[in-house]
């Protein structure tokens, strides 16, 4: 009677997120540009200026450039100036099947711009502030890789076997992305739910 019991006993885990690895769409910089004037109206002419003058340089890599925030100075400093700060995401797209070589001119072409703009922003009277952040690499929708994340974790559960059951799944999570480098981005799905295996 025991071993019956034993042998129709089953027990329950939570499902773990499943992933895939696939090559980056894009790279993304975060960027800042800062200037200290007087009053806020001063500042938001230069500011403007300056992300215009980004966009003018960027049709050649196909990049484009989003502002996306802009902050007011939270209070004068000894001189009488304060800061604004204008902020934005500089998006550099790859081609699907472009090699590891190409991406990487791409980037580098890119950096040398930035590199340009920061000298240029020093240069000027007031001068301005243009700091950026390592680039992170992506996929464009991240959403579009559900259904093959979905079908990844049946793939998976069906190669352990008869005995393993899916059970109140949910696949309302949003895919999630990590940035591994230049040729790697890794997206994942986090499943509520559980999988029930008999033990025998």
């Amino acid at each position: 009677m025991m071993s019956k019991s034993y042998g129709e006993h089953r027990t329950q885990t939570a499902t773990p997120a499943v992933a895939l690895t696939e090559r980056p769409e894009q790279a993304l910089f975060h960027l800042s540009v800062s200037v200290e004037t007087e009053t806020a109206s001063l500042a938001l002419p230069l500011l403007k200026r300056s992300a215009q003058r980004l966009e003018e340089l960027l049709p050649p890599l196909g990049a484009k450039l989003t502002v996306t925030d802009f902050d007011l100075p939270t209070e004068a400093g000894k001189s009488g100036t304060s800061q604004c700060r204008l902020h934005a995401f500089l998006t550099l797209p790859f081609g699907k099947d472009a090699p590891f070589w190409e991406r990487a001119q791409k980037l580098a072409q890119l950096d040398d711009l930035l590199r340009a703009l920061v000298l240029e922003g020093k240069k000027q009277k007031p001068s301005l502030e243009v700091r950026r952040d390592l680039p992170v690499f992506v996929v464009a929708d991240p959403e579009l890789r559900r259904a093959a994340l979905v079908t990844r974790l049946h793939e998976r559960a069906r190669s352990l076997g008869h005995d393993v059951t899916l059970k109140e799944l949910r696949f309302d999570r949003p895919v999630e992305q990590r940035s591994v480098g230049l040729e790697e981005v890794q997206l994942s799905l986090a499943i509520e739910g559980g999988a029930e295996v008999a033990l025998r």
